[in-house]
């Protein structure tokens, strides 16, 4: 995908630093954050590290190349790096031809040490246009496009950030229990994550989990935060958790029922079960993405809810919590292809209902249907 970008726009090169876009084209995910993909033309590419960048993550099957960022005797480790890049096009007779990277994309996916990211050069976008003679010739489009579509390698990965998730929604589900605090709950979810990094096959995992419980619920349509608030009988609980496992995403969302609950509540929780479940029964390549969102909203609509159902019912999913590409919304324009990975996650919240209960499930497109990849059955599948 990225030489028929090459080529159908004569480039020299892409250029990719961002933690995300690293993942996507390598599997790669960073530390620093300082990393410099160059896919060239030759369809050799070339990875540009800080000196700093642990050996052992480094990917195997590309060449690298080291800049001196972090060594205190170097006065400019940026003005080295982009020497290197212009160098490598003029060896490889490509400083005749454009390059191409994202200027802008609205924030990043966090790198492994994305409490204390270190900042890229103000004059960044200024000095990669000036690695080629030609410059710069912009290309987003179709570098956003790769965003929708997770390789074979990719679908590997994401099972097994899945199976992770799989044991923090069984965390969830255990821990939603009267008397405890959704801060406690978030952090017995979070622990075990966190804990999976015994694993011999885990080398980054990181969960976000989010609790909303009761009155705190009727707020999830519009944003998700945890309190002190202790969970009490009679209640709905919503969960939101992002989940990074070697630098793949899954987006996952659970209600659990604290003790007895309502007929009424019962009631709407059922209506959103069913209504995500014909959601996805609709997946597959060729489908519109509107009329998937329509279906499961005239289905609340229908049930009187409809003005309690407020988002859209779904987003790409994967290289990041929310990946770039069409929605699943009213008037979305996309149609579902084979490889895309999407969240399926209707909600009914309000302050008159007195509740909020969503339910989010992360839908692999095939070639002739779809794939529930998160489908927690089994935490051991």
């Amino acid at each position: 995908m990225l030489q028929q970008i090459i080529n159908e726009h004569h480039l020299g090169a892409l250029i990719f630093w961002r933690p995300d876009e690293l993942v996507m084209t390598l599997g790669y995910m960073p530390l620093w954050g300082l990393s410099f993909l160059m896919y060239t033309a030759d369809d050799k590419p070339v990875l540009f590290v800080p000196e700093l960048e642990p050996e052992d993550l480094l990917p195997s099957d590309i060449t690298i190349q080291k800049f001196p960022w972090g060594i205190m005797s170097c006065p400019d480790p940026w003005d080295d790096l982009f020497n290197q890049m212009k160098l490598l096009l003029e060896q490889k007779k490509l400083n005749e031809h454009t390059v191409s990277f994202i200027p802008s994309i609205g924030g990043s996916a966090p790198c492994r040490m994305s409490g204390e990211q270190p900042p890229l050069p103000a004059n960044l976008i200024e000095a990669l246009n000036g690695i080629s003679k030609k410059g710069w010739v912009d290309v987003s489009v179709d570098l956003l496009r790769l965003y929708s579509y997770k390789t074979a390698s990719d679908i590997i990965q994401l099972k097994v950030t899945h199976q992770i998730s799989a044991i923090a929604v069984q965390t969830f589900n255990a821990n939603a229990i009267a008397g405890k605090t959704e801060a406690e709950v978030a952090a017995a979810v979070e622990y075990e994550v966190s804990k999976s990094l015994n694993l011999p096959h885990i080398h980054f995992a990181r969960a976000w989990a989010m609790i909303q419980s009761g009155p705190n619920a009727v707020w999830g349509g519009r944003y998700n935060r945890t309190s002190g608030k202790r969970l009490e009988n009679g209640e709905l609980v919503m969960m939101e958790m992002g989940i990074c496992i070697n630098g793949y995403w899954a987006d996952i969302t659970r209600t659990a029922k604290i003790g007895n609950v309502t007929k009424n509540q019962n009631e709407i929780y059922d209506l959103v079960n069913d209504a995500q479940k014909l959601g996805i029964s609709m997946m597959r390549p060729g489908v519109k993405m509107s009329a998937i969102d329509s279906a499961v909203r005239d289905k609340i609509e229908s049930a009187g809810f409809g003005e309690y159902f407020k988002h859209a019912l779904g987003h790409h999913v994967g290289f990041r919590y929310h990946d770039f590409g069409p929605t699943l919304s009213p008037h979305s324009d996309g149609v579902l292809e084979e490889g895309m990975l999407l969240t399926v996650e209707p909600g009914i919240y309000g302050e008159q209902i007195k509740m909020g209960v969503r339910i989010e499930d992360n839908v692999l497109i095939t070639n002739n249907g779809c794939i529930v990849m998160s489908s927690y059955l089994d935490a051991t599948n």
